[in-house]
């Protein structure tokens, strides 16, 4: 989570400037088409050699399959089936259990970094009525913090986190309202993903220096603290980083005492990460006992193929923490609704935390003056809802990535060499890294073959082609629908023999989901019911 700020200037052609001058024009744009290309052809020669990854002196390495059996076994014994938790894991380990209802749960979680410190007590009642009538079961928090709020480190009302040093000498008045909040989330069904201090991107923001500062038994004590007091609540998820960058040794040490001072006290709550941009909590913490969950951090355009990486390793389950937050980037509404479901279908399974640009910091004074109740009801809220009853209306929790493509064996597209090359050379002029701009169709299979679900990102101008043997019926038929991603309206495509190939075409020209199930099952409506 990084400071994001968002631009409304437009483009103007100063007087005297190239406007003026048309043989000068041309001349510049005959340039550009030549570089533009040269680069093109040279991307094509090289896009396919290995990537140089950045080397990290990480005191965690990813350890040896033995020893990840051993921190399994071990977390299992502490954590999974918790009882009176809202949020816990199966006794497989695999996906997401309410413990109380004893049904499966999928994440649809929210940013709200800056909750705690920056909304008053009516605010945070009010943003969290708002998002449980959405139906997000999840937020992230802040539970204290120094930069992303106009009073840091204060709250709302004027109370400090720590009477002290950092971490030390927790302030009753403060923390009573950390309590409140949790309370007030569980009575509306909410999960609160709660980073003890979050630690600033390159080392430059955030509680980072005081990390550096403080000593591990600080930080183990920090984590006792925190473990000890909310170890009976129903609705928590540790997080432990923050756009923490794994090649600082001295930080990395602290949060790892952190994590284990939280565990020695608290063995319900299940604890995952955020490291920095491109990764994710295994790429850092597999070989910490205390690590649950993995949580990925990505670029958009990364966000298919680390999710199969993760997913595919089968070591923890893995949902998509966060992403480009609608509002930031330039990024489109459409490329917010293709995050989500790439995430899902390519291996995230567990869920997804959408963010909102002024939502997470809720109109911070340095980040964005727009108030943030209206973009409760954005269309990338709108969506992210849409998303968390499609995927409660089936069998999330058996969702396999259809990696190989023997599910959608057709028609899931490619990412053009133009394409490509416009991506980079937008990074090299400075708008921001790679682009969520491929025609990539994704799809799962449940395991059992009772349902297939597709996205199909760039509407009619593709058709794709499913396998319906994949569809398992006892009287070998299918039912198909097209849902609709930005309203949830679905459309009865029809009942078919569940054999042999089949092609598909989205109504329009809008990003569209194929829903095929078993017509045995004889489920209702995509997003209608859930399961």
């Amino acid at each position: 989570m990084t400071v994001r700020k968002t631009s409304h200037r437009t483009n103007q052609t100063s007087p005297g400037g190239l406007d003026a001058h048309p043989k000068s024009l041309r001349l510049v744009r005959w340039g550009l088409v030549t570089v533009l290309s040269l680069f093109a052809v040279t991307f094509s020669v090289v896009r396919f050699r290995p990537r140089r990854t950045e080397i990290h002196d990480l005191r965690f390495h990813i350890p040896p399959a033995d020893r990840i059996s051993e921190n399994l076994a071990l977390r299992r014994n502490l954590v999974l089936n918790a009882d009176g938790q809202l949020i816990t894991l199966d006794t497989t380990g695999n996906f997401l259990l309410n413990s109380i209802t004893t049904k499966p749960v999928f994440i649809t979680g929210d940013a709200a970094w800056s909750l705690q410190v920056q909304l008053s007590d009516s605010d945070i009642q009010f943003y969290l009525s708002e998002r449980a009538l959405k139906g997000y079961n999840a937020i992230l928090i802040n539970l204290v913090d120094n930069v992303y709020s106009n009073n840091r480190p204060k709250d709302f009302y004027g109370n400090v986190p720590f009477n002290g040093a950092d971490f030390t000498n927790a302030s009753p008045t403060y923390w009573a309202r950390v309590d409140q909040t949790f309370s007030w989330a569980a009575v509306r069904g909410i999960t609160v993903i709660a980073d003890p201090a979050f630690v600033g991107y390159n080392g430059s923001a955030g509680y980072c220096e005081s990390y550096r500062a403080s000593s591990q038994d600080v930080l183990r004590a920090y984590g006792e603290f925190l473990g000890n007091r909310y170890k009976h609540f129903s609705n928590i998820i540790w997080l432990i980083g923050g756009d923490a960058d794994a090649i600082d040794n001295n930080v990395q040490s602290k949060l790892h005492a952190l994590a284990s001072g939280i565990r020695s006290k608290d063995s319900v709550h299940l604890i995952t990460t955020e490291n920095y941009r491109g990764t994710s909590s295994v790429d850092i913490w597999s070989e910490t006992s205390w690590l649950d969950l993995d949580a990925l951090y990505l670029l958009p355009s990364a966000i298919p193929a680390k999710a199969n990486v993760d997913y595919k390793a089968g070591h923890y389950p893995v949902f998509l923490l966060e992403d480009w937050y609608e509002g930031e980037h330039s990024i489109t509404d459409l490329e917010v609704r293709k995050e989500g479901y790439w995430a899902i279908l390519s291996g995230c399974t567990l869920g997804r935390v959408f963010g909102n640009y002024a939502v997470w910091n809720f109109s911070w004074s340095r980040n964005t003056t727009e108030p943030w109740k209206p973009q409760l009801g954005s269309p990338g809220s709108v969506a992210q809802a849409w998303l968390g009853k499609l995927f409660r209306s089936r069998e999330h929790w058996k969702l396999v990535p259809d990696v190989d493509h023997t599910v959608m064996t057709g028609g899931y597209g490619s990412r053009g060499i133009l394409s490509s090359a416009r991506d980079v050379l937008r990074t090299w002029v400075g708008r921001g890294s790679q682009r969520a701009a491929r025609t990539l169709s994704v799809a799962a299979r449940t395991s059992d073959g009772q349902t297939i679900i597709a996205y199909v990102p760039n509407g009619h101008a593709t058709s794709i082609t499913v396998d319906m043997r994949k569809i398992i019926d006892p009287g070998g038929q299918a039912r198909g629908w097209w849902f609709n991603p930005r309203d949830g309206s679905t459309t009865l495509i029809g009942t078919f023999a569940a054999r042999g190939t089949r092609d598909f075409t989205p109504p329009s020209a809008n990003d569209w989901i194929l829903v095929i199930d078993s017509a045995a099952a004889n489920l209702a409506a995509p997003g209608s019911k859930d399961l």
